[in-house]
């Protein structure tokens, strides 16, 4: 679809700017519209008045150096004022543009040129406002859908990984380069909450934005995006607790009581089971943390002090039996959040 709207964009800029307007340099046009295409909505707007403020800066330039100053003392002067002007923070990242545009001109010799300059100015703005017509009507930018896709999958991914844990806490088993690339992965890729916040932006002055707002828009989808990135370190932390108390091929080399162990992976489990229930898209769902926050909760909560009196009682040398507790205390804390949700 991106290639479509660029190649409608340049051909509908070209048509306006060679056979209805007669330019000169028609090519500017197409070539301005073209930078247009592929930003959302609210930023291709930005985005185009930028274009054409660096070129209205670089065109005046050319043309006072040029009126002012001798060639080569123009092209100089200009390039080093454009430079200047260009640093300003209200045409990044677009700012260079203003040097480039005054030597262009003054290269061209149409520095002085009334007709032509006033075409240059015509035909990029006729280009980024054909841009931003074909961004914001064909089809516009909707980040908050793929912002939506990696939040649920991160629940789901997050669920196996939990599940996998607690199995091979339970086995005795544990493939620990895998389940380490796999917690390696998920912090490497993008925070849910950074997705999300890229979604919102793309929908401003989107006409996509109204379906979104009947379905509860980015916000139904925020406590999640929150929940996944608080529990990141959390199941780190689970991860290498469980490598320490288990071993490749399930040898029983790491004494662990198995009182420990059964109570341990029933805790890992019941937190599995509540990152299960965050992968159904809660757009369609009138109270879509209900479950969580009425049954999940409870359980781990339950789970998780009686995982901690077991602790207690057979006073375990291995530092990875407190810290798995501690994991658990903050995947909870994390998950507790969604209540205050569920009461709004």
């Amino acid at each position: 679809m991106s290639a479509f709207k660029c190649t409608a964009a340049v051909l509908i800029a070209w048509l306006l700017a060679d056979r209805v307007l007669r330019s000169p340099e028609a090519f500017l046009a197409p070539y301005a519209a073209l930078f247009i295409i592929g930003t959302t909505v609210r930023s291709s707007v930005v985005a185009a008045a930028r274009q054409v403020a660096v070129v209205v800066l670089g065109v005046l330039v050319a043309a006072l150096a040029a009126r002012t100053l001798p060639e080569l003392a123009a092209i100089a002067g200009a390039v080093a004022v454009g430079t200047l002007l260009g640093r300003s923070r209200w045409l990044a990242p677009d700012g260079m543009w203003v040097a480039i545009t005054a030597l262009l001109v003054l290269l061209y010799g149409s520095a002085t040129n009334a007709a032509l300059v006033f075409h240059r100015i015509l035909d990029v703005t006729l280009g980024v406002l054909v841009g931003v017509a074909v961004n914001a009507l064909v089809l516009p930018p909707d980040m908050l859908s793929p912002a939506r896709d990696l939040i649920l999958k991160r629940a789901e991914e997050l669920s196996v990984l939990l599940a996998d844990l607690a199995e091979g806490l339970r086995s005795g088993r544990h493939d620990s380069d895998r389940e380490r690339q796999r917690v390696w992965d998920l912090h490497k890729s993008t925070g849910a909450g950074a997705a999300l916040s890229e979604g919102r932006e793309s929908l401003r002055g989107n006409m996509r934005s109204a379906g979104w707002t009947r379905v509860g828009g980015s916000r139904v989808y925020q406590p999640i995006a929150t929940v996944l990135d608080d529990t990141l370190l959390h199941v780190s932390v689970l991860e290498v607790s469980v490598e320490a108390l288990t071993t490749p091929d399930g040898r029983p080399e790491v004494f662990v009581p198995e009182q420990l162990r059964r109570e341990a992976a029933a805790l890992i489990e019941a937190f599995s089971a509540a990152f299960d229930e965050l992968r159904w898209d809660p757009a369609h769902h009138r109270d879509p943390y209900l479950h969580v926050v009425q049954t999940a909760l409870p359980d781990t909560r339950t789970r998780l002090a009686s995982f901690k009196e077991a602790v207690r009682r057979h006073h375990p040398s291995s530092s990875a039996w407190p810290a798995i507790a501690l994991a658990a205390d903050g995947l909870w804390t994390a998950l507790a959040e969604l209540d205050d949700f569920d009461e709004d």
